[in-house]
């Protein structure tokens, strides 16, 4: 596939007609007008082009934006990995294309391997042969990738999610609609309601997910769970929306009935069906991290994903060990580190890893950078006193920190009002742009007795490992 010539890519749907004329040819200046990309009408070129600098700028996390919400807009991620090409931008370019790879699976081949072609100049030897492996085998979002930056359909993963195994079969490591057919088979519906709710946020187009997890809600009478969900995902672009509409109308008129029970399941079978692999040293992943310290809510996986990081050196993996200072049953902690790795919340290194002793604050500084699509982030506590942060200066940090202070109090105050009448969780607030993506983002962090809040300028890249590290510094220090 080539890209459309300037010339060709001139016609009325180019960003190139869509925008202001700067002035007069000698001028050095921009107009300092607003620019909003998710207000311009789309561009169908392959490349678009834009004569204000600050659109060019913003079109890639706009692109970014749009593929999140819908992971099959093939058009989106052809223009933002030619953009990020054109704009000679290596890691940016090899991100693109690992969230095409991701969300085309083993459809595609011709498109995936003609783009990795025209873009194979700017990335190195050990990216495009990763890539190349992945044109017949489907490239899994819990992949580890070699220099993955601003990627939206990756989890972050730098070790393996293979930590526990069926004794059957060591690779066995079942995709999230298997694990929920598995469940559903077991008579466990709450726990395929997790996995297909899971599988729903990593695909939302996926038409089978949909109608297995409104079949599990209309079944068990979950409207709470329904309309939870349906609030979660109201940005994406959900697969079947009819079937929404009507679950919706039928929730709705129907009196509301008590779910059913949770069914018992039994886990002397799970003991014996799976064995933990003692040879890896254990941390969660940015997503397994995320959920660890996004809620000061105790629960079984909140609690494991913590107790993986309050050492500052990572231990051997025993299960012995974990179980004691988890006061788990060993049963009950296979079953919910099966669950942890099918939701690839927690990943194996073959090396310990560490947090270092002292001088936490550069490291954290250093942390902060690659969270922020624009390199700009600030750590502070409840009270609004910052302790970490880069590419901000002190006014502006000031100004930050005392707008998450308060943020952290409206939270605070209408977080079960929000919970109980909308269905929503608050996990961050953010002031956004007219297409809804961050351009000042803060995301509380509930460690021990002590709440922080990260604040971050721009898009958010929190599926880094960079994310993992700071929050285990965090939890070491303070949990």
């Amino acid at each position: 596939m080539q890209a459309d010539s300037p010339e060709q890519a001139s016609g009325k749907d180019t960003l190139d007609e869509l925008v202001f004329d700067p002035g007069e040819p000698t001028r050095t200046e921009t107009p300092a007008y607003p620019i909003e990309p998710g207000l311009l009408p789309r561009s169908r070129a392959l490349l678009p082009e834009a004569d204000d600098p600050r659109l060019t700028e913003r079109l890639g996390g706009y692109l970014e934006s749009r593929i999140a919400r819908n992971p099959r807009d093939l058009l989106s991620h052809v223009q933002r990995i030619l953009l990020h090409h054109e704009k000679g931008e290596p890691d940016a370019c090899f991100a693109a294309l690992a969230d095409l790879f991701v969300a085309l699976g083993a459809s595609g081949r011709e498109l995936r391997e003609n783009l990795l072609r025209q873009t194979a100049d700017l990335l190195t030897g050990e990216q495009v042969r990763l890539l190349q492996r992945h044109l017949d085998v489907p490239l899994t979002p819990d992949l580890p990738l070699p220099g993955i930056g601003a990627s939206s359909l990756t989890h972050g993963v730098s070790g393996s999610t293979g930590v526990i195994a069926s004794v059957h079969s060591l690779d066995d490591n079942p995709d999230l609609l298997h694990a929920a057919y598995q469940s559903l088979e077991a008579g466990d519906e709450e726990r395929a309601r997790r996995y297909l709710e899971q599988a729903l946020d990593q695909d939302p187009g996926d038409a089978t997910v949909v109608m297995e997890l409104l079949a599990l809600y209309q079944r068990n009478h979950l409207r709470d769970a329904f309309f939870s969900a349906q609030t979660r995902f109201s940005s994406r672009k959900l697969a079947l929306p009819e079937l929404w509409e009507k679950l919706e109308r039928h929730f709705h008129a129907a009196p509301e009935i008590s779910a059913k029970p949770k069914p018992q399941t039994s886990q002397e079978t799970k003991v014996t069906d799976y064995q933990l692999l003692e040879q890896y040293y254990v941390l969660p992943t940015p997503a397994g991290a995320f959920y660890a310290v996004s809620s000061s809510e105790p629960d079984p996986m909140r609690k494991l994903l913590l107790a993986l990081m309050q050492d500052r050196v990572t231990p051997k993996f025993k299960l012995d060990t974990l179980s004691a200072r988890l006061d788990i049953e060993k049963p009950a902690l296979l079953d919910l580190l099966r669950q942890a790795q099918t939701l690839a919340w927690i990943q194996g290194f073959e090396t310990p890893r560490e947090t270092p002793a002292s001088r936490i604050g550069p490291r954290l500084e250093t942390l902060l950078a690659p969270l922020s699509a624009i390199h700009k982030g600030l750590l502070v506590d409840w009270n609004g006193f910052a302790f970490a942060r880069h590419g901000i200066d002190d006014e502006t940090a000031a100004t930050l920190s005392a707008l998450a202070a308060d943020i952290a109090a409206v939270e605070n105050r209408h977080a079960a009002r929000l919970k109980k009448y909308l269905g929503v969780a608050s996990q961050g607030w953010a002031a956004v742009d007219a297409y809804g993506a961050s351009r000042i983002g803060a995301w509380p962090l509930f460690v021990g007795d002590q709440r922080f809040l990260l604040v971050l300028q721009g898009e958010p890249r929190l599926n880094l490992e960079q994310f993992v590290e700071l929050t285990w510094i965090l939890v070491n220090r303070y949990g």
